[in-house]
């Protein structure tokens, strides 16, 4: 369910937008999803995933061409990385 939308939202953006990579925050499922999706779909994607995030989910997003940034585990946090 997380990878048919994270790559239908992916498949609208135009050759520009695509262009410019894709930006998420999540600490799960969604981070890995994405990062699959635009890997399939030759979109760099950069995952903001809060510390303390489990090691299974960050290398899955690292193993689908998700570039990780860590930040503190807080909504703030997540919006300003």
């Amino acid at each position: 369910f997380k990878f048919r939308g994270a790559y239908n939202s992916l498949s609208v953006l135009s050759a520009e937008e695509a262009a410019r990579g894709v930006v998420t925050h999540s600490s799960g499922n969604h981070a890995a999803a994405v990062a699959l999706a635009a890997g399939m779909k030759g979109i760099a994607a950069h995952i903001v995933v809060p510390e303390g995030a489990p090691k299974c989910k960050l290398d899955a997003v690292k193993e689908y061409g998700g570039r990780v940034y860590l930040c503190a585990p807080t909504m703030e946090a997540r919006e300003a990385t």
